[in-house]
């Protein structure tokens, strides 16, 4: 019985690993195919786009011309009030000007326009599609602690690799 609970629990052991070892391959391979054929995968911080992008949702942006960019569209863009910070709103409004177009922007929970007017340059991120609460593992990853952690189990699984690889060559 023992033995038999024993096997079980190393089946129970590996099944699990290989599960998780596959979904986090299956998510780097995914994440790096986006890359590779153009898209930038964006976390969603705030419910400012309810029920479009809810908290924790993954925005897919296709790098799009400016100029291609329409009333109704959900672009990303940087923030222009707080620098190294980016925005994915819906365009309300698209303004001729001297120096070019400037596109008004909405959260669509937001009762009111944002209070800028931007101006893209030649190139911006227009949502593709969103992934729910995949931007968590976006966000969480860039985190040091996560990292850390990460890198503590990998440890951990190498050091266990090599200790049965010891002491079965006995």
């Amino acid at each position: 019985l023992e033995r038999t609970m024993r096997r079980s629990l190393r089946t129970t052991a590996r099944v699990t690993t290989a599960l998780l070892a596959g979904a986090v391959v299956t998510f780097v391979v995914a994440y790096a195919a986006l890359l590779a054929i153009g898209y930038k995968p964006v976390a969603v911080y705030s419910g400012s786009m309810r029920p479009t992008l809810g908290v924790g949702s993954l925005a897919v942006d296709r790098v799009v011309p400016a100029s291609s960019v329409r009333v109704g569209d959900v672009i990303t863009f940087n923030d222009p009030y707080t620098k190294g910070r980016l925005v994915t709103h819906r365009v309300a409004q698209i303004i001729p000007t001297k120096q070019g177009l400037a596109y008004r922007t909405k959260g669509d929970a937001n009762p009111a326009r944002d209070p800028w007017a931007i101006r893209l340059n030649n190139q911006v991120g227009r949502v593709a599609f969103d992934v729910p609460l995949a931007g968590y593992v976006l966000y969480y990853a860039h985190t040091r602690e996560i990292r850390g952690l990460l890198l503590i189990v990998f440890a951990v699984f190498v050091l266990f690799g090599l200790l049965r690889w010891i002491w079965r060559s006995d």
